[in-house]
């Protein structure tokens, strides 16, 4: 028996370039195919960032204080995704039931090429229609002191980005 290498099977270099290239092409358009139905990849992942940047304006001393400001005060433009429209509301239980205790909207544009007249327009087309189709949304809950920093409710905290 001889131990001949040129009997082994061989495969010429443009061959082997093809087979791997059409290899990773199908990797890539499975990955892209697949990208949109994994989580953390659609939309919801827009308002997800942007109810961490919320909270972490509204938060003070680990719940969100009702009492003292207006909630399109707190809210920087750093929390507001660029040329996106931004809703935020705030509820909290109260005698057994949730209600609302603020609410606000940041349009396109926010804080430089907005007045509180255009978040006010957003607010009431929201509450009356509700969200636009393919906002992406977002809520979690929070500790409401809904009258002083003692009367700690449980609430939630709602966005919604298109």
């Amino acid at each position: 028996m001889s131990r001949s290498w040129s009997c082994r099977g061989q495969t010429e270099p443009v061959a082997a370039l093809v087979a791997v290239s059409a290899f990773a092409f199908g990797i890539a358009l499975y990955a892209a195919v697949l990208g949109g139905t994994l989580p953390g990849t659609g939309d919801p992942t827009t308002a997800e960032r942007t109810i961490d940047r919320v909270w972490d304006d509204l938060e003070v001393e680990g719940a969100f204080h009702a009492h003292d400001d207006r909630l399109v005060d707190r809210v920087t433009g750093d929390a507001v995704p660029a040329g996106s429209t931004v809703y935020v509301r705030v509820t909290a239980v109260d005698g057994g039931e949730e209600r609302t205790v603020a609410e606000a909207a940041f349009p396109s544009g926010y804080p430089h090429d907005t007045s509180r007249a255009d978040g006010r327009a957003i607010v009431d087309d929201v509450d009356a229609h509700g969200p636009p189709e393919g906002a992406s949304v977002a809520t979690r809950p929070i500790p409401v002191a809904v009258e002083n920093p003692a009367d700690v409710r449980s609430g939630r905290l709602r966005v919604i980005v298109w």
